[in-house]
């Protein structure tokens, strides 16, 4: 935090304030007042404006914390939280006012001063990749000009130049001049991560099934707003009510909120509008439209230039299919649903930042995939992308693999052991399953990631490491501050950017293109001259809740391929429903551990019960051998022929 930023104090209790307002003031900074109470410290800010506010969740007086937060954030005032009390519910309502860190009393000067460099980091990062966006905008439309496309081909790379900055998943552009014949509505609708389908009146047509003469006269129901108008949730249903055309791009596109961009043109009696939806509810928000407002001029500029070269014939007839997919899927990804497409923005935006990531999701979604990418088109990716799984080490071995040991430092230690702290040094370190790590190894994982040192065990020297730390957990960590098993501390400082992967059953429409790739991978690894699907067995997969995921699709399929006599899988052996007792009428589906044990208990048979080296179960299973034994301990399976090893 910039030593100039003015700093205010809400805290109730007078000696904390008081030690709080000397570690600051020791370190440089202008504090401008100590409130403890809401009231007094809104008094201190309508005088005198602060930077950032300290602020504890429980205060004097009937207002709390959390309550100003809430005007903190509608004053776009940054805010720590101060606490050393948190339950599940406080904490979740502490999160949804976005804080820019959150301090667990008590805590040292370095703790302080690092919670604001986080907090510095938070604003100035949002602001700077804000600004890389738009100027990547800005230089993409300008290459729009000196070519002499079709309108149709223009407003489809002016609207995908602008998908970065609106995440759209369908956008229409109307030109109206004041004559239907040269009036123009063409629409476009992402299908892929650099894929989108053309929606002119044959597509419309066809998606709504409605006559041509029907959706012209549905493109002049559309208002054009004066200004640049957001509808979210309540407002967008309400629009839909009255606007045929909000409605129809909501039963037919699965729309949910909408921005409208209307353009300034230099031409008499015409007017132009970019009409942008979301099927998320929230999908835009403000911030959306204050970037709108800022490059209203550039986009003005643009379409004013594409309308000119249509009104003086520089435009020739369409040579290219501009709406066609221009690349697979992204980084060996497989799928094209929106809510992984989503995922994949997200991955974008932060993977040339250095910000710490944590990727949530359900086991087997694919999160050390996530991790990888975004390592893999970082500006770090040509240094090293280790890979901790925090699950699979006992309790006593994890702070030997993160910070290693030095030779004699403890019965066992023959010889110094480097740490994937140090292994990582100028390059990523994934820490999967961090939800795992024992709570008292979190402490000097928070200290090493915010002061970018470590110390072997055993050791007498720190080692300065220049690592990024992705983090990945199934848990919800919340839950788990809250019941006291994860520091708080910690959570928030790996929560700078989260990234929430969905489950495989809340993108159904990536199963097909899924299990084509699980078996073209295994019909190869196996020699085995499968090659489709049935239309039956493909039913089965849609129909199916995976309750284990990509993994357990991938597990099925291989299992598919190694079954099938013929070059067509007619079967997949799904997990079967159960009974739950004689009496009982409800049903229930294996849980992903039955699932798992039953894996990887045919696969231990197959190899009689032999986990490590060639052939062996771990890598049938494609694992460490230490994560497999790990796991056989866990799930609880028995030994097969006496032992389950080498």
């Amino acid at each position: 935090m910039n030593k100039e930023t003015k700093i205010l104090i809400v805290e109730d209790q007078f000696v904390e304030a008081n030690h709080l307002q000397l570690m600051l003031k020791r370190a440089g900074y202008q504090v401008i007042g100590i409130a403890r109470t809401v009231p007094d410290a809104k008094k201190i800010i309508a005088q005198q404006r602060p930077g950032l506010v300290l602020l504890d969740i429980f205060l004097s007086g009937k207002e709390t914390g959390i309550d100003l937060a809430r005007f903190l954030k509608d004053e776009n005032i940054a805010f720590i939280y101060l606490s050393a009390n948190s339950n599940e519910k406080v904490l979740n309502e502490a999160k949804a006012t976005h804080p820019y860190g959150f301090l667990v009393k008590p805590f040292r000067d370095r703790d302080l001063l690092v919670a604001m460099e986080i907090a510095q980091y938070h604003q100035q990062n949002g602001i700077e990749a804000m600004m890389r966006m738009e100027s990547t905008f800005q230089k993409k439309v300008r290459e729009l000009i000196p070519d002499a496309l079709t309108w149709d081909d223009r407003i489809f790379a002016l609207s995908k130049a602008m998908q970065p900055l609106l995440p759209f998943d369908v956008v229409v552009a109307v030109y109206r001049t004041g004559s239907q014949d040269t009036d123009k509505t063409v629409g476009f609708m992402r299908t892929g991560f650099s894929e989108y389908q053309k929606l002119g009146m044959p597509e419309f047509q066809n998606i709504t099934t409605l006559k041509e003469h029907e959706v012209k006269k549905l493109q002049y129901d559309i208002p054009i707003d004066q200004k640049i108008t957001l509808y979210a949730n309540d407002d967008f249903a309400k629009l839909c009510r009255t606007v045929s055309m909000k409605q129809l791009m909501a039963t037919s596109f699965g729309a949910r909120s909408n921005i409208t961009f209307p353009v300034d043109l230099s031409v008499d009696g015409a007017s132009f509008f970019l009409s942008f939806f979301s099927r998320k509810p929230n999908g835009f928000d403000d911030s959306h439209v204050e970037m709108c407002t800022r490059i209203k001029p550039t986009v003005a500029s643009v379409v004013s230039e594409f309308i000119a070269a249509e009104k003086h014939g520089k435009s020739k007839e369409k040579n290219q299919q501009q709406s066609k997919p221009e690349s697979g899927d992204f980084e060996g990804i497989i799928g094209k649903s929106p809510v992984l497409l989503s995922v994949f923005d997200n991955i974008l935006q932060v993977a040339a930042a250095e910000t710490t990531v944590l990727i949530l999701g359900e086991s087997g979604t694919g999160k050390e995939r996530i991790a990888s990418s975004i390592h893999t088109i970082s500006p770090r990716k040509s240094g090293p992308f280790i890979k901790v799984n925090c699950s699979a080490l006992p309790a006593n071995l994890i702070e030997t693999e993160l910070f290693g040991h030095e030779k004699g430092s403890f019965t066992g230690a023959s010889e110094r052991r480097i740490g994937k702290f140090e292994q990582a040094h100028k390059g990523t370190l994934f820490l999967d399953e961090i939800g795992e790590m024992p709570i008292e190894i979190q402490a000097k994982l928070l200290r090493a990631i915010q002061e970018k040192e470590i110390e072997r065990i055993g050791g007498t020297t720190t080692i300065k490491v220049d690592v990024r730390i992705l983090a990945a957990t199934n848990r919800n960590l919340e839950k788990e501050v809250a019941e006291g098993r994860f520091r708080l501390d910690l959570y928030y400082r790996l929560n700078v950017f989260p990234i929430e992967i969905p489950s495989l059953r809340e993108r159904r429409e990536d199963v097909p293109r899924l299990a084509k790739h699980f078996l073209r991978h295994f019909a190869a690894k196996n020699n085995k001259p499968v090659e489709r699907l049935s239309e039956q067995a493909l039913k089965s997969l849609l129909n199916y809740n995976w309750p284990g995921n990509i993994r357990e699709l991938e597990n099925l399929m291989e299992r598919s391929v190694l079954l099938s006599r013929t070059d067509t899988i007619e079967e997949i052996p799904l997990p079967q429903k159960k009974e739950i007792d004689e009496t009982s009428s409800g049903w229930y589906l294996k849980t992903i551990e039955e699932n798992e044990r039953e894996h990887i208990e045919a696969v231990l048979k197959r190899v009689n019960g032999r986990i490590r080296g060639v052939g062996g179960a771990a890598e049938i299973l494609g694992v460490p051998p230490t994560t497999l034994a790990s796991k056989i301990q866990k799930l609880g399976i028995k030994r097969i022929n006496g032992e389950i090893d080498e």
